[in-house]
């Protein structure tokens, strides 16, 4: 008599199918890694200053340190199985900035952002301390404080400035603005120092050259209002500096 047939046991896995990698867990590996090492060699590249101000360079070292040892403890579930699971918001959130970071070229703020909102001297973070010394050796964030400050005494004072060249349509054609990003925490936070430089021919200078500015402090009137601007016996085209941008 021929015995019923019997329900077969669930098969066991095979080693092949058991080393299939969870590519989910992979995908996750790779973002948490990635941007820690992407924000490293911001770093070691000189490329983070662009970003956030110098004293956060530490907080941000020890997060991208914190985002590859994640990796690393995801990595102990990369052959574990695991329910079916679903790229989710989450996993576009963390590639975004992974992508931004490898796609766009790491680069200052320069001219063709203040095209967009113009240079507001008004909205500068001024120093907290006064500008003291030899007028000639400040930079465009110190003039800016002592300007809010002495405002035309300064008039004739010898002035050397480093800055970047920004056109204002406002000024006329031998005339461009010595400009700086003045950064508070991060780029998202920046404004612009600058004085505007009376030199023939000034118009024709390219946009975002760095240039080292030297003359003497004049007035100008720029849309009916006196204003302070350098009369300039020297216009220079420089290196951009290590930090371009000012810190208060």
């Amino acid at each position: 008599m021929t015995q019923p047939l019997s329900s077969q046991p669930p098969s066991t896995p095979t080693p092949a199918a058991q080393m299939r990698p969870n590519y989910l867990v992979l995908l996750e590996v790779l973002l948490l890694s990635g941007t820690g090492a992407l924000l490293t060699m911001k770093w070691l590249r000189g490329a983070l200053d662009f970003y956030i101000h110098p004293r956060y360079t530490g907080l941000v070292l020890l997060a991208a340190l914190v985002l590859v040892l994640m990796g690393g403890a995801r990595l102990r579930d990369l052959f574990t199985p695991q329910p079916a699971q679903r790229l989710s918001g989450l996993h576009l959130l963390l590639a975004l900035p992974l992508l931004l970071g490898l796609l766009v070229p790491a680069r200052p703020l320069g001219a063709e952002t203040l095209a967009g909102r113009g240079l507001d001297l008004t909205n500068v973070p001024l120093s907290t301390q006064p500008a003291t010394g030899d007028p000639a050796e400040w930079n465009l964030l110190q003039w800016a404080t002592a300007l809010t400050v002495e405002g035309d005494e300064l008039q004739g004072e010898a002035v050397d400035v480093v800055g970047f060249v920004f056109h204002d349509e406002r000024l006329s054609r031998d005339a461009f603005y010595a400009a700086r990003y003045v950064v508070t925490c991060c780029a998202a936070d920046a404004a612009a120092a600058g004085l505007p430089v009376l030199w023939e021919g000034g118009n024709n200078l390219p946009a975002d050259t760095w240039v080292r500015v030297q003359g003497t402090l004049d007035l100008v009137t720029l849309n009916g209002t006196r204003v302070p601007a350098i009369a300039a016996t020297s216009v220079a085209p420089v290196d951009q500096p290590e930090f371009p941008y000012l810190f208060p």
